[in-house]
């Protein structure tokens, strides 16, 4: 037969562990884990594990967008045949707008539309999707060469095609 199981005491297990160097082994690892609880617990309250920041508007205004629009037009006529100096003004509808996300729900009473936010509590930030330049409204053209039919037709085919905009509201005309 064997001998029942012993109980052993914590003094008895201590001196042991003394005895074969494993004593200062258990209390490096104890401190280890108490260290990584400590810095593991600071480290995912110092850093937000929240879906990322959505994409921010363009901070580019609708002034900044019609001189550049100005700019390209300039350009792009002043390399159709017959015009010389070229000169364009264009007019915007509004400014620009920003799409954000919605979401559409269905119920008894109707439908309800409300906007998907990320974040909470003073955090809590619409997701951005998308921007909408203001629409070109008209354009006028003052140029050398524009009392010439053919250089008209050109400018405002060329002006109409590039950026989408209806030939009567283009208009073209020559320079003194």
């Amino acid at each position: 037969m064997t001998a029942p199981y012993q109980q052993t005491s914590p003094e008895r297990c201590v001196t042991s562990m003394k005895k074969s160097g494993k004593l200062a082994v258990a209390l490096l690892f104890v401190a280890l884990g108490a260290v990584l609880l400590l810095f593991g617990s600071r480290a995912g309250k110092d850093t937000d594990n929240s879906t990322p920041e959505p994409p921010v508007p363009s901070a580019r205004t609708a002034e900044e967008y019609r001189a550049e629009l100005e700019a390209r037009m300039e350009a792009i006529c002043a390399d159709v045949a017959g015009v010389g100096e070229v000169e364009v003004v264009v007019t915007l509808e509004g400014g620009f707008s920003y799409v954000y996300a919605t979401d559409k729900k269905t119920n008894a009473g109707g439908e309800s539309l409300s906007y998907v936010t990320v974040g909470s509590g003073d955090r809590e930030t619409l997701v951005y999707l998308s921007e909408k330049a203001p629409a070109i409204v008209g354009i006028g053209v003052v140029c050398t060469g524009g009392m010439d039919p053919t250089v008209r037709r050109e400018v405002t085919a060329l002006l109409s095609a590039a950026f989408g905009v209806g030939s009567n509201k283009i208009y073209v005309t020559g320079r003194k």
